[in-house]
């Protein structure tokens, strides 16, 4: 008759003097599981080091070993993440905070899946400030604020153009280093205005004015795929640019558009020319950052200190990519 190994480790206790309880509590013991892996997340760091309403934050993970995936969730929106170029155990992502986000405490959270399939996880309180926004009047185009049955139409037709645009992104960063002027002027404190259009409408501005004459050159703020070219009823004549992992750039209201839909440009590659079309006051060009279905202030976004990255805009694939926005 076989032996069960705990009836005989209790036999063989009783015959050596120990106390059954204990033989069990070692029998357990050796069988545990090893203890998880306790390799940390170093440091997580931003920039700018204050947030607020509508502001870009460009994330900075360091860990103690090196990684194969890492990921992140702020402000209720997913991050996605990228090895720096030097090895794989510093990561980083370019987000932001909604224009619309309520000022106050929100968690950051990242985890790290390291080489040989352990996690590491961080996670820490970050403060969110109002942003000072400005409110204006503006005149325009009576269409514009009442627009007929026809441009309704096309205004619902632009929406679907630009939900497609948006919503196919590459899977790695096609920006490199720093984000440039895209035309020689300057800003316009314009971003999160809230304009009230012929006394009646209210409209939330989610881009910065660059106020530079008619026929201005307007270049590509950094590399990347051209994602639309259109002349859309609002925007006028506009050009979006994908820089991957759901960043883009977008250029509004151009008098002439030098690009197609699918050209893959360098940082500084001419767009065209800056204008009045659609729905304006003047000439200007109106620069929007757009980040995982979010409006981010282009201003801040151009004074970020950014690393040049491995992707390329001819070796970086295009797939699917969600936004709810």
């Amino acid at each position: 008759m076989q032996i069960r190994p705990l009836i005989f480790l209790t036999a063989f206790a009783l015959l050596c003097g120990l106390h059954p309880a204990a033989t069990a509590q070692a029998s357990a013991h050796h069988s545990a599981p090893a203890p998880a892996d306790k390799t940390t997340i170093h440091n997580v760091f931003w920039q700018p080091n204050e947030l607020h309403q509508g502001s870009p934050i460009f994330l900075t993970v360091e860990l103690e070993r090196p990684a194969t995936r890492v990921t992140g969730n702020f402000v209720n929106k997913p991050i996605v993440f990228f090895a720096d170029l030097k090895d794989k155990k510093t990561w980083h992502a370019l987000a932001g905070v909604d224009l619309e986000a309520q000022p106050g405490q929100y968690g950051l959270d990242v985890t790290a899946t390291l080489v040989g399939g352990h996690l590491a996880h961080s996670s820490q309180q970050v403060t969110i400030a109002a942003g000072d926004f400005k409110t204006g009047d503006i005149t325009v185009p009576d269409n514009y604020v009442n627009p007929t049955d026809a441009e309704q139409k096309q205004i619902a037709d632009d929406g679907v153009l630009k939900k497609r645009a948006y919503g196919h992104s590459a899977l790695l960063p096609l920006w490199s280093g720093d984000f440039v002027k895209s035309v020689n002027g300057p800003s316009t404190p314009s971003f999160g205005e809230s304009r009230i259009l012929n006394e009646e409408k209210t409209s939330l501005h989610t881009g910065t004015d660059f106020p530079v004459p008619e026929g201005s050159p307007v270049v590509a703020s950094n590399s990347g795929t051209v994602a639309l070219v259109r002349d859309l009823f609002y925007e006028g004549n506009t050009v979006i640019i994908d820089h991957g992992l759901g960043l883009f750039t977008v250029y509004l209201h151009m008098s002439r558009i030098d690009v197609r839909e699918g050209d893959k440009l360098d940082k500084g590659a001419k767009l065209g020319l800056s204008g009045a079309s659609g729905r304006v006051t003047g000439p200007h060009l109106h620069l929007g950052v757009r980040s995982n279905g979010l409006w981010v202030d282009p201003v801040q976004v151009l004074a970020l200190t950014l690393p040049k990255t491995i992707a390329s805009p001819a070796d970086a694939p295009r797939a699917k990519h969600t936004s709810k926005r």
